[in-house]
């Protein structure tokens, strides 16, 4: 499958120096990303997160957006998820039991339970490519054997946002 993926230059020079990038967990979002982890059943400490190539993209939240990575990944390694579902629960996840992220807290009314349920069961649930409407790409690492090409991201992030905008009115 083909995915590409926002990386910092750094990431980059791993992969260039012919090692395995993985993500180092992250100190914002740690506990949410281990639910994710756990949903998928991946065996890493932090997911790589990437977008597929000719499908709908929403990369707007990336952080460390210095360098566009396209990669040709096994299928077999790469796990979806619908990106609107996976900001829901994002959102949601405030609300749940700290030690069960299946769980939203008694007495809790910006959240429904069986909506909450329903968004876990559906990041849990692996379905073919072709049944999602934003795919979002998980990764438990990058393989420099899997680097087809990179590109610098030069400008800004707002002139980034608007290049993803118009070309996702031509993406499945």
């Amino acid at each position: 499958m083909i995915i590409d993926t926002y990386q910092s230059t750094q990431v980059m020079r791993i992969l260039k120096s012919g090692k395995i990038y993985r993500a180092n967990p992250s100190i914002t979002y740690k506990a949410e990303y281990a639910a994710l982890i756990d949903m998928l059943g991946l065996h890493c400490e932090c997911p790589v997160f990437g977008v597929v190539k000719g499908r709908k993209q929403n990369t707007g939240g990336r952080v460390s957006g210095a360098v566009r990575i396209r990669l040709n990944v096994p299928d077999e390694l790469v796990r979806l998820t619908e990106y609107p579902v996976w900001a829901d629960f994002l959102y949601n996840f405030k609300f749940t039991n700290p030690k069960d992220y299946a769980t939203i807290i008694v007495g809790t009314d910006d959240v429904d339970s069986k909506k909450h349920a329903a968004i876990v069961k559906d990041l849990k649930n692996q379905r073919p490519l072709s049944q999602y409407k934003v795919p979002q790409a998980i990764l438990e690492y990058i393989d420099p054997k899997w680097v087809v090409r990179f590109r610098i991201v030069h400008g800004t992030r707002e002139k980034e946002d608007r290049r993803e905008s118009f070309w996702n009115r031509f993406r499945r």
